[in-house]
């Protein structure tokens, strides 16, 4: 039985750029809320690095890393990409979500 591709090349592009760009503003909330002391962060290797600039510098080019690794699983192995992409852009919204929440309580009190 043949395999067959779930998303075009396109459309895994496309799916690649929203997962960047959660990725991306989770830095940016996270870094906002740490550093005005709103929240915290849990990863315990980023803890370290909050507030400054080498923070946004890691989470860029960790974000670029997942994009090159999921783009060469999607050449190989098309189904495994989609379904680790949708899973990971599942999740990054979860967490952007929790911290825009943390960001509504906080400043509601």
């Amino acid at each position: 039985m043949a395999a067959r591709v779930i998303v075009s090349a396109r459309q895994m592009r496309y799916l690649l750029y929203v997962l960047f760009g959660l990725i991306v503003a989770d830095g940016i909330l996270s870094d906002f809320l740490v550093s005005r002391n709103l929240g915290r962060e849990w990863n315990p290797l980023l803890k370290t690095l909050m507030g400054g600039e080498q923070f946004m510098l890691i989470k860029v080019c960790g974000a670029l890393l997942v994009m090159i690794l999921l783009w060469n699983i999607y050449r190989k192995r098309p189904g495994m990409a989609v379904i680790s992409s949708l899973c990971s852009l599942v999740f990054y919204t979860a967490i952007i979500y929790w911290n825009l929440f943390a960001l509504a309580l906080t400043s509601i009190s």
